[in-house]
C-alpha cells in the first residue's frame, strides 16, 4: 500500500528558503499533491503569505496544522491506517523523489545524498509525536517509526531498509543544509530536469541550445515572468529574425539568424522555467506550439522572400513555393500524427503510442528532425552569403520528410497487424 497521508513540517529553518522560484516547503506540498497522495497537511502555525499564495495560485488545497497536535484530527480525517509520510520543509524534492518517498517500501526513515534525514514514515497514533520531534529538528522516536515499518512490511525481511538514500536513481530528495546553499539546489533541479528531457531534444539543443538556456533560465527564475510570457519573448525574436532573413542586406540577414538562435534558447527557456516552477498548463503546452508553427512559417516565408527580392536563377521561384508549401505540408503531418496526441496526452515530450501515428522511437527521431537544427546551418549560409543554397536543399528536404512520415503512417499499422497474425 502507497502512503496516502504527508505531512510537510514548514517551520523548520530554511522552508522558506526560494529554489527555482518556489519555496521549498511550498514546492514540497506541491510534489505531493502531484505524485497522487491523498491527503497532505502544512505544519505552519501561521499560514504565512509565502506558503500560502503558491499553493493556492495553483489550485492545490492542504490541510493546515497550526500545532503538532492537530495532526491527530488530520489522521482521523484522512481514514487511513497505514503509516504516514512527515517530510522536512526545507528539503527540495521533484516528482521523481516524491513518488519514492511514498512508495510502499519497508523504511522507517529516509536520507539525503549527505546523509541527513530528511523524512520519515509514521503510524496515526504515532502522528502527533513524530510531528513535534520533526518540528523541534530532531529525528522521531525510534519506536513510533519502527511500528510503522512492520505495519508495512512485517517480518526479518524488512530490517536493512532503515534509511535508503533517495537521490540517485530515484528522484531529487536533498536538504538544503546537504546542499550548502539554494543556488546549489537550483543547478541540482534544473539538471535533474534537464536529464529527463535529453532523450526527446534535438541533436544540437542537447549539445548547444541547453547549454545556453541554462544560465538564462536561472535568470527569468528570479522574475515574475510567466512560461508563457518566455513564450511570447521566443516567438517575437522569432519573428524578428525572419523580418531580417526578408531583406537583402548581408549585415541584416546575419543579425536576423542570430535573433533565430535567441528565439531557440527562449523556447528552451519558457518550458524549463515551467517545469522549474511546477507551472505546466495545457494552456501553455498550446501557446508554445502555436508559436513554433508561426515562427517556422515565418521564418521560411521570409528566407523566400529575400531570396526573391534578391533574385533567383530560373526556377528559383518555383523553389520558393516548393519550400514554404513543404514546410506546411510537414508541419501539418507532424502535428495530426505527433503534437496533437501529445497535448491531448498533457505532455509535449510524450512519446507517442495509442492513437498517433507511430512509437516512441519514430517520435524521437521524427521531432528531432522537426526541430530548429537547420538555424545554425542558415547562419553558416548567411555568413557565407549564400543562403539560396539552403533555399534549394529544404523545398526537396521538407517534402521528403513530410512524404516519408505519411508513408511510414500507412506502412506502419499494416506491418503490425502482420506481424500480430498467425
Amino acid at each position: 500500500m502507497a502512503i496516502a497521508r504527508a505531512v510537510v513540517v514548514a517551520t523548520l529553518p530554511g522552508s522558506e528558503t526560494v529554489v527555482a522560484g518556489l519555496p521549498l516547503a511550498a514546492r514540497a506540498a506541491l510534489v505531493l499533491d502531484a505524485a497522487g497522495v491523498e491527503a497532505v497537511a502544512v505544519l505552519a502555525p501561521d499560514r504565512p503569505a509565502w506558503l500560502r499564495g503558491p499553493l493556492e495560485r495553483r489550485g492545490v488545497a492542504v490541510t493546515w496544522l497550526a500545532t503538532p497536535d492537530d495532526a491527530a484530527r488530520f489522521a482521523d480525517r484522512a481514514g487511513e491506517r497505514g503509516p504516514a509520510l512527515v517530510l522536512r520543509g526545507d528539503v527540495l524534492v521533484d516528482a521523481a523523489g516524491a513518488r519514492a518517498l511514498t512508495a510502499a517500501v519497508p523504511a522507517t526513515r529516509f536520507e539525503d545524498a549527505s546523509g541527513r534525514a530528511v523524512a520519515w514514515h509514521c503510524l496515526p497514533a504515532e502522528l502527533v509525536p513524530c510531528l513535534r520531534a520533526a518540528a523541534a529538528g530532531v529525528a522521531p522516536p525510534a519506536g513510533a517509526t519502527a511500528r510503522a515499518a512492520e505495519a508495512r512490511a512485517p517480518g526479518p525481511e524488512s530490517r536493512g531498509h532503515e534509511a535508503p538514500s533517495l537521490e540517485a536513481g530515484e528522484g531529487l530528495v536533498l536538504s538544503l543544509a546537504g546542499a550548502g546553499s539554494p543556488g546549489a539546489l537550483e543547478a541540482r533541479l534544473l539538471g535533474a530536469l534537464a536529464r529527463r528531457t535529453e532523450r526527446r531534444d534535438s541533436y544540437l539543443a542537447a549539445l548547444i541550445d541547453r547549454r545556453l538556456s541554462r544560465p538564462v533560465t536561472r535568470l527569468f527564475l528570479r522574475t515574475p515572468l510567466t512560461p508563457s510570457g518566455v513564450t511570447l519573448l521566443s516567438v517575437a525574436a522569432g519573428l524578428v529574425g525572419a523580418a531580417g532573413l526578408a531583406t537583402t542586406s548581408y549585415a541584416t540577414r546575419v543579425a536576423g539568424v542570430l535573433c533565430l538562435l535567441a528565439s531557440i534558447v527562449l523556447d528552451c527557456v519558457d518550458g524549463e522555467v515551467a517545469r522549474a516552477r511546477l507551472e505546466q498548463s495545457p494552456a501553455g503546452a498550446r501557446l508554445d506550439v502555436v508559436g513554433d508553427y508561426v515562427v517556422h512559417l515565418a521564418v521560411f516565408g521570409g528566407l523566400a522572400t529575400g531570396l526573391l527580392r534578391q533574385g533567383l536563377p530560373p526556377g528559383g521561384g518555383r523553389a520558393a513555393l516548393a519550400l514554404v508549401g513543404g514546410v506546411g505540408a510537414a508541419m501539418l503531418v507532424m502535428h495530426v500524427l505527433f503534437v496533437r496526441p501529445a497535448l491531448r496526452q498533457g505532455d509535449l515530450h510524450w512519446g507517442g503510442g495509442g492513437s498517433s501515428g507511430g512509437d516512441t522511437a519514430i517520435a524521437d527521431v521524427a521531432e528531432k528532425l522537426a526541430s530548429r537544427d537547420y538555424t545554425y546551418l542558415l547562419l553558416v549560409l548567411a555568413l557565407l552569403g549564400h543562403l539560396e543554397w539552403f533555399l534549394y536543399a529544404a523545398a526537396v528536404g521538407s517534402w521528403v520528410f513530410a512524404v516519408a512520415l505519411l508513408g511510414y503512417r500507412l506502412v506502419a499499422p499494416a506491418a503490425r497487424d502482420a506481424a500480430a497474425s498467425p
